[in-house]
């Protein structure tokens, strides 16, 4: 009877993994080459307008890329300037 537990905790575990993985966000979608960056083709050519009208301010270290974690840093700091807490992602 463990063995059957097991065998349907690891299937449930792989199976809420892939579940997890296939629900792809506008990042995603718009990140064609799979580096987990956007140049700004990807951005403007992608579902991310945001990210294509502000690219300039959202790359900061100037590498031609944005990665989520820039992009995250844009959006609190407008946040905190309307006086919103930062949000925990």
């Amino acid at each position: 009877m463990n063995k059957v537990l097991l065998v349907m905790v690891a299937f449930c575990t792989a199976a809420a993994g892939t579940v997890a993985f296939a629900a792809p966000n506008k990042f995603s979608r718009a990140d064609g080459n799979r580096d987990g960056a956007l140049n700004r083709i990807e951005a403007c050519v992608g579902k991310t307008p945001n990210v294509c009208r502000n690219f300039v301010r959202m790359d900061v270290n100037r590498d031609g890329v944005v990665t989520r974690s820039e992009i995250r840093a844009y959006n609190n700091v407008r946040r905190t300037s309307r006086g919103l807490p930062p949000k925990r992602y």
